[in-house]
Formats: structure tokens, C-alpha cells, sequence
């Protein structure tokens, strides 16, 4: 290998200097666009001779000035994925809406009803309940304490307070929560009370009432409850019977009692046709 002459050991040392010196002014941000040019000039006869050694570090400072405009892409692409990613979470968001909105309008048609679409702003105690949420809709909506609040398939809980605009719903889940209900397998009624996050639990008015698991609960009866008749409460996933025959039931709740998001309250519930009456035979 060909000894470098004393010239060429010196031109060597120069370019690590200003390699260090590129390097250090890039990471200050400082633009190298015009020194590059310079530098190129002044010590061009000292790159000559020392090619095939120092030759990929001269390329490497040559380089250096285009690392800044390469972070810049770089930070220009992620913000622009962000963006994207942010679209692709906003489409998912209008498409789960719009389906809740379908399941609330077929459950209100179905029923005679006319349903509020009111959408989860809070959660957390409230009111004096350690089971609420937060709806943006109140008093400017027409909303009063007591109406029947649904998610589309379930009873989610009653509007237990109202401002002008917001409203605390009391959930199924709540210790304070109770509802009348009817097993639609054998026409038994009970009373369904929250239990918290084990769900609800049940007790027949009968107590010789055979109840099963996988029956069916729903509001009712019709009249006797502050609650509209016939939304599902919930199934019976579990049968007690204790020594002295009572008959205890735990219920799954029909509507989930977290991750709740829109919601509908029922503000009126009329029949489409009037009921018809019953006279003596003629």
C-alpha cells in the first residue's frame, strides 16, 4: 500500500476536522447548503491523491447538508399519516353512529315512540347516584326527569335530573335503580335492582313462580311503571331458591352499562291506533 505523503496525512486531518464541523452545525440546524460549496472549492486540491482512502468521507460531508431537508420530509410524511389516521378514525366514528342512529329509529317505529337521540358527554357519579351519565340534551329539548332513556335494543336507565342543556341519566346498574318487570316465557312479574357491575338481580312477586335460565325479562306492566312497557331489561342467567323459598334471580342487562356513547330518550309514547273498546253483546 502507497505511503500518503506529509501534504496528503495533512489534507486527511483537514477533512475529519470539517467532517466534525458539518456534523456539529447540522444537529444545530444551521443550513450547510452554502458552505458545502465553499468548503468544495478551497480544498479541492487536497482531495486529489487521497481518493481511494478518504473517498467515502468526503462523500459522507458532501452529504451532510442534505440531512436537514431529509428530516423535514421525514416529519411533513408522519404528520401527513397522523392526518390520515385521524380520517380513517373519524369515518369509523360518523359509520358506528350512523348505525346506532338506524337501531334507535327501527326500535322507535316499531314501538309508536318518539326517541331523542342524546349523546354520552360524561360518566361518573352524579346526582346523588353512583351509577350516571352525562347527555347533552335538557329543559331546551324538551327533556323532564323520568322519561325512559334506551340505547336501540335495551333499557339503559330514567333521566334523574335536568338543566338547559345536559341531563343525568340514572343506569340500570345503580344500587338505587329499580324497574318492574315481566319474564315474557311465563308472564311472571318482578322487581329487577341494579347490582353495580354484577348487572341486576330479580325477585317474583310469586314466590312459587318457576323461573328459568335464559328467560327473557322486559319492562312492564303497562301502566304500572314510570318506565315505557316492552323494552328488553334484560336475561336471567342465574336461579336461586333459599331455605325459606324465596326465589332470587341474577339478570344480564339487555344495554351495556359502559361504553355507552348515543343514546336515545323516549319522550313520548302513544299508540298509533287508539285501543278499541269492549261492550256488552248485542
Amino acid at each position: 500500500m502507497r505511503r500518503l505523503t506529509r501534504r496528503q496525512q495533512l489534507a486527511a486531518v483537514a477533512l475529519t476536522v470539517v467532517a466534525l464541523l458539518f456534523v456539529s452545525l447540522d444537529f444545530a440546524g444551521g443550513s450547510l447548503s452554502n458552505a458545502r460549496g465553499g468548503v468544495t472549492g478551497a480544498l479541492g486540491s487536497l482531495y486529489r491523491g487521497t481518493d481511494a482512502v478518504f473517498g467515502p468521507a468526503r462523500r459522507f460531508v458532501q452529504g451532510i447538508p442534505d440531512v436537514a431537508g431529509n428530516r423535514r420530509e421525514i416529519a411533513r410524511l408522519q404528520q401527513q399519516n397522523q392526518q390520515l389516521r385521524q380520517q380513517v378514525r373519524d369515518q369509523a366514528t360518523d359509520a358506528a353512529t350512523g348505525r346506532q342512529l338506524d337501531r334507535l329509529q327501527l326500535q322507535a317505529s316499531a314501538a309508536g315512540w318518539t326517541v331523542l337521540p342524546a349523546r354520552v358527554i360524561a360518566t361518573g357519579p352524579g346526582a346523588g347516584f353512583q351509577w350516571t351519565v352525562t347527555v347533552d340534551v335538557g329543559s331546551r329539548d324538551k327533556v323532564v326527569a323520568g322519561q325512559t332513556v334506551t340505547d336501540g335494543h335495551g333499557l339503559v336507565g330514567r333521566v334523574v335530573a335536568v338543566y338547559a342543556s345536559s341531563s343525568t341519566v340514572l343506569l340500570a346498574a345503580d344500587p338505587t335503580f329499580g324497574v318492574g318487570a315481566r319474564d315474557t316465557r311465563s308472564g311472571q312479574l318482578m322487581l329487577a335492582k341494579g347490582a353495580g357491575s354484577a348487572g341486576l338481580t330479580g325477585a317474583p312477586l310469586d314466590e312459587s313462580a318457576v323461573l328459568k335460565v335464559g328467560d327473557r325479562l322486559v319492562t312492564g306492566p303497562a301502566g304500572e311503571t314510570t318506565f315505557v312497557s316492552g323494552i328488553d331489561v334484560g336475561t336471567v342467567y342465574s336461579v336461586t331458591r333459599s331455605a325459606d323459598g324465596t326465589v332470587r334471580v341474577s339478570i344480564r342487562p339487555a344495554a351495556g352499562q359502559t361504553g355507552l356513547d348515543l343514546l336515545g330518550i323516549v319522550t313520548v309514547h302513544s299508540r298509533t291506533a287508539p285501543r278499541p273498546t269492549i261492550g256488552p253483546n248485542q
